[in-house]
């Protein structure tokens, strides 16, 4: 019943999308149905919804990606003043440094958007790296640990998943 749910909702939204983009219009709607039941159905084809739709809430994961919003926002302007700070300011400590740090995510598309999203956050570059995130920082002064993960808990909460219990490692590796 859950995966149903879940199959219904991903629909709604893809055929609202196209709806929305067509302006309402009715002469595409039979193509604009198909398109939304693949997109729908494209978890399942692919094996991302595999074992437990309840794990992964009564949300599909497009409508949870809101919620990153601010925090993305919030951080891309920090990060933004920081590398500007460092440009006009050649005084501020520019220590560039390699921080490894072990996933709690499940492999798959989760740890891939996480460095996604580190990378999108000025003066850093992330890459996914086995079990391990590898993050290019600019200051290794910073502690980044606590950074990390609330964001892969953020994550795991936009993709509705667990974070494994082990408390991540990381350290500071020079460039």
């Amino acid at each position: 019943m859950a995966l149903l749910l879940a199959l219904l909702g991903r629909f709604v939204l893809f055929a609202g999308g196209w709806w929305l983009l067509t302006g309402g219009r009715t002469d595409g709607v039979t193509f604009g149905v198909c398109c939304a039941a693949a997109a729908a159905l494209t978890p399942l084809i692919i094996g991302e919804a595999d074992a437990s739709p309840i794990r992964r809430g009564p949300l599909p994961t497009v409508l949870r990606l809101p919620r990153l919003l601010p925090f993305f926002l919030w951080q891309s302007l920090r990060g933004g003043i920081d590398v500007a700070l460092r440009a006009f300011r050649p005084r501020l400590p520019l220590s560039p440094a390699i921080i490894d740090y072990r996933l709690r995510l499940p492999r798959g598309s989760a740890p891939v958007m996480l460095a996604g999203l580190i990378s999108l956050m000025p003066g850093t570059l992330a890459i996914v790296s086995g079990r391990r995130l590898r993050v290019h920082v600019l200051d290794d002064t910073r502690e980044y640990r606590h950074e990390l993960e609330h964001i892969e808990a953020l994550v795991a909460n936009v993709f509705g998943l667990a974070l494994e219990e082990t408390p991540a490692t990381g350290a500071a590796t020079g460039p």
